[in-house]
């Protein structure tokens, strides 16, 4: 008798759930995407012990019948595909049969159904996977699921569980997420009898912001919008000034359906490079919509990953559409005074989810906050600063007043003077500036260098002792993909080996600098990337290069001409907030801030 076997359906049923149940949150996730699916407008999600005691998952969708019910519980019934090619078009969220049979497998399950037509429900009970009940029930339309004792049979997975403030951290946040891709529905989170938050039905993503994070965050919000051919990205991303310290404050969506994706996530690390970017993140809801053929959503068992057929042309156009909503605002770091031991934040209840030290208002609360309505502060934003119709304007402190007047032309900032020989000092009709001379400086060298760069206006030098640089074979293989383009920017250098390279000519401003590591580096930066994006890499690290070389330092004397042809020039810049490293330029002070810490006000 051979040695390979076909496994029993209760063993097969637990594999399927280690790749789509990993732990709470997953069969959070799965639960969740049948329930929109189903076409339901409300959805309550009940957990205790983060979700590791129970998980109850209610909706008023359309509900299923006796037979539905039992054929849920099959390996691989599912009604959203009915033939080979559904798999390249999907555009339902959820679609894999074992969904529920794997939750089932591995956990005490209860289903409740009723279809809007039908006088009576369905209630099916099972305990790993194994159908103990089936019964007639009063309920109402809609689907109700409960799963009881999560991995009660596998101890091995259930103890490698995460403690119950981070199991119910991944639910909020999961459930928060889905509630930006459905503004059309009503969200509720309990856990352990408190209500978490209850979001109802929003007509714009900005008004779904609000409901979640306050007043604060909306202030920092910029409005994307872009479409061609069969490529639609639209969304809401924060201002060059507005960071946070991870990505966890990034909302991904393909088609309505929530994401971790690397070309939208490098797209948009892109579209912020020179704003500061690097330890901190921006605030991101970025909705990209494509044709199903356009996208293989196949490429994770849980569906939290895609694939773009034309990932160049996805990656592009997203980059493109948020980073000319950044370079059109003109924009200061506002001044903020510092406290030895800063107070802690009142995001949440103590032993809550885990929260982000940089934000400023709470995740969620355990009861719902008596906040001012969106609808009032529309309005009241509306009074001061113009209709929100637009993206809103970008606040300089907490004191509502605008950082620039909405004049057609902006006033650049006057020089006052310079504070030791390293900062200039400047006003405008409003606020105070304090500038620092050198980034300011590297950022106009940068820009300056880029454009000549671009056109080709560089000249090269010959190094009088060629230097040789040592790679990887991975590295290797890397360099002669960018040869052509290292020789566009002034660089002579060829293999001598099939681990060495030699340098014999190089860009003028570098004549003197030891070109060995920037080779590196440069190989580095750009490796695996396609020859425009390469391109752009090396331009912007030469580019810094060179400016943080030629720039003005501290400690420098500069006459008041100098000083204002410096805040002339960057106030022209295509990116005045930071400068190529990522440090800020200028700090702002509002008058009304000046006259709050004098007393006046």
């Amino acid at each position: 008798m051979g040695n390979i076997r076909v496994l029993p359906d209760h063993l097969a049923n637990q594999i399927a759930a280690g790749e789509v149940v990993e732990r709470p949150v997953s069969a959070v996730k799965e639960l969740l995407e049948n329930s929109l699916d189903a076409g339901a407008s409300e959805i309550r999600v009940q957990v205790e012990a983060g979700g590791k005691r129970r998980i109850l998952i209610q909706d008023n969708g359309r509900g299923m019948d006796h037979d539905d019910c039992l054929m849920a519980f099959e390996r691989h019934a599912t009604s959203k595909l009915t033939r080979a090619e559904d798999l390249f078009s999907i555009k339902t969220l959820g679609f894999r049969g074992e969904a529920l049979p794997s939750i089932a497998s591995v956990s005490r399950l209860s289903l409740e159904s009723r279809t809007l037509d039908s006088e009576v429900g369905v209630r099916i009970e099972l305990k790993g996977n194994k159908i103990l009940k089936v019964s007639e029930i009063a309920c109402p339309p809609g689907t109700q699921i409960t799963v009881d004792g999560l991995f009660f049979n596998i101890p091995a997975r259930r103890k490698f569980l995460r403690k119950t403030e981070t199991e119910l951290s991944w639910i909020v946040n999961l459930v928060m997420q889905y509630s930006f891709a459905h503004l059309d529905k009503r969200f509720m989170l309990q856990h352990d009898q408190k209500t978490l938050f209850d979001v109802p039905a929003v007509k714009n993503v900005k008004e779904r912001i609000y409901q979640h994070f306050g007043r604060d965050m909306m202030q920092h919000m910029l409005e994307v919008e872009a479409s061609r051919d069969w490529l639609t990205v639209r969304g809401l991303v924060s201002t060059p000034n507005y960071f946070k310290t991870s990505r966890t404050h990034q909302y991904l969506f393909v088609n309505g359906r929530l994401v971790r994706d690397k070309v939208l996530t490098h797209a948009i690390s892109d579209a912020y490079r020179g704003f500061g970017e690097g330890k901190y993140f921006p605030v991101v809801f970025l909705f990209v919509e494509v044709p199903s053929t356009e996208v293989d959503v196949n490429v994770h068992p849980a569906k939290t990953e895609v694939k773009f057929i034309q990932s160049n042309i996805v990656h592009d156009f997203v980059r493109d559409a948020i980073r000319q909503k950044l370079v059109s605002q003109p924009l200061t770091t506002d001044y903020r005074f510092r406290q030895k031991t800063p107070p802690r934040p009142a995001y949440m209840p103590a032993r809550q989810a885990a929260f982000d030290e940089r934000q400023s208002g709470p995740l969620f609360t355990e009861s719902q906050p008596k906040t001012t309505p969106y609808s009032e502060f529309v309005a009241q934003v509306s009074a001061t600063q113009g209709p929100v119709s637009e993206p809103l304007p970008v606040q300089a402190n907490g004191d509502g007043a605008p950082l620039f007047e909405s004049e057609p032309a902006l006033m650049h900032p006057q020089v006052i003077g310079q504070f030791r020989d390293s900062y200039i000092v400047a006003q405008d009709r409003d606020h105070l500036y304090l500038i620092d001379q050198h980034v300011a400086h590297e950022r106009i060298l940068y820009d300056q260098i880029v454009a000549g760069l671009e056109q080709g206006g560089f000249e090269q030098q010959r190094l009088l002792i060629p230097e040789t640089v040592e790679l990887t074979r991975a590295q290797m293989v890397d360099f002669h993909a960018l040869q052509e383009t290292f020789e566009r920017f002034g660089f002579d250098v060829g293999a001598l080996d099939d681990r060495t390279c030699v340098v014999q000519e190089v860009p003028a401003f570098l004549a003197a600098k030891k070109v060995g590591d920037l080779i590196i580096e440069l190989v580095e930066k750009a490796r695996g990337q396609r020859e425009e994006t390469a391109v752009e890499t090396i331009i912007d690290l030469l580019a810094a290069t060179r400016a943080c070389k030629a720039a003005v330092k501290i400690n420098m004397r500069l006459t008041s001409e100098k000083m204002q042809h410096f805040i002339d020039q960057l106030w022209q810049s295509s990116s005045p907030l930071f400068c190529p490293h990522g440090r800020p330029i200028a700090l702002t002070l509002s008058n009304d801030e000046i006259e709050r810490n004098f007393l006046r006000k």
